[in-house]
């Protein structure tokens, strides 16, 4: 009886944990305040690759905050299913280049069902997600497929990418991995 017992919570404790790996966290527990703020000018020299897209940088500044409470998320297509992301600094212009924006991509890769959180933005298409999801008061962003040019990398893994913006990078907080269904 005592092993039965045993085993029961042992089954349900591993039960436990894989439901639990598989849960997505909350854009709320990553809360940001949003700010008001007027028109940025975009420091093209804060960054290397800024002046190379500074028409993107400069019409996005002009939209306002996005992500993170002070922050404008902004991306563009680099080819067949490809976007190039920054973040600017609405309080200073400044602009990041994550190497995790750089080059993501959804397509080949079978996203994990409910991988998105609760509370994310309504999407489009829910069977095809946007590559990268965030909301304004939130310090998390979602990839969606993969991430910095892993499209073309033949062991890559896909999947959903959660990330906090601590200000000046992302710091991964958790994968649920996809299914790789093909490569370029």
């Amino acid at each position: 009886m005592k092993h039965t017992i045993v085993a029961l919570i042992l089954s349900v404790a591993f039960f436990a944990a894989v439901a639990s790996a598989q849960t997505p966290p909350k854009f709320s527990q990553y809360t940001a305040k949003v700010e008001k703020t007027k028109s940025v000018t975009v420091n093209l020299k804060s960054h290397k690759d800024a002046s190379m897209f500074r028409t993107n940088l400069r019409n996005a500044a002009k939209e306002g905050v996005n992500f993170a409470g002070h922050f404008i998320l902004t991306g563009w297509g680099c080819g067949t299913n490809c976007s190039q992301w920054a973040v600017i600094d609405a309080r200073n212009g400044k602009v990041f280049f994550p190497k995790e924006f750089a080059g993501t991509g959804s397509g080949f890769c079978e996203l994990p069902q409910n991988g998105l959180p609760a509370d994310a933005p309504k999407q489009e298409d829910p069977e095809y997600p946007d590559v990268v999801v965030f909301k304004s008061n939130s310090r998390m962003v979602v990839i969606n497929g993969f991430t910095g040019g892993g499209l073309n990398e033949d062991n890559a893994k896909c999947g959903n990418y959660f990330f906090e913006w601590t200000g000046t990078r992302l710091k991964q907080v958790k994968f649920i991995a996809g299914k790789r269904t093909d490569t370029p």
